[in-house]
């Protein structure tokens, strides 16, 4: 490994071009930062709106696209791919639970969890970030 890196950051150095293993601590996904962009994009796509069951697919599904360009475009996250997953539900009063657990590398890669509720609908999208090497 102490070869491989130091392989590779010669070839950087070199202008090499060759691919960081790591993102430096400066670059790597911080769900702190994507919570309020994830919240942002529900509050504005679902602000005013109510639940019909025929566009809820076609809505989490746009939802989920949105995310997923709003956080490619944050700083320092061009080496993360993004796979969101959006869940509606009509808001009857009831109780839902999820959970979330996926990291293949634990130093880069992370996931991130929010929540929107209204009177007529409640959502849940999930956002895994994977630090592509």
């Amino acid at each position: 490994l102490f070869y491989l890196e130091m392989t590779l950051t010669q070839g950087m150095a070199d202008g090499g071009g060759a691919a960081a293993l790591r993102p430096d601590y400066m670059h790597r996904f911080r769900p702190t930062v994507a919570k309020p962009v994830i919240s942002e994009v529900l509050r504005s796509t679902l602000g005013n709106a109510k639940y019909e069951a025929e566009g809820m697919a076609e809505l989490s599904t746009s939802i989920g696209e949105k995310i997923v360009q709003r956080l490619a475009a944050e700083p320092g996250l061009e080496r993360y791919k993004f796979v969101a997953n959006v869940s509606i539900f009509q808001n009857n009063g009831q109780g839902a639970r999820m959970s979330i657990g996926a990291t293949w590398d634990p130093e880069s890669d992370a996931a991130v969890q929010e929540t929107f509720t209204s009177e007529s609908i409640r959502c849940v999208a999930v956002v895994f970030a994977v630090y592509v090497y």
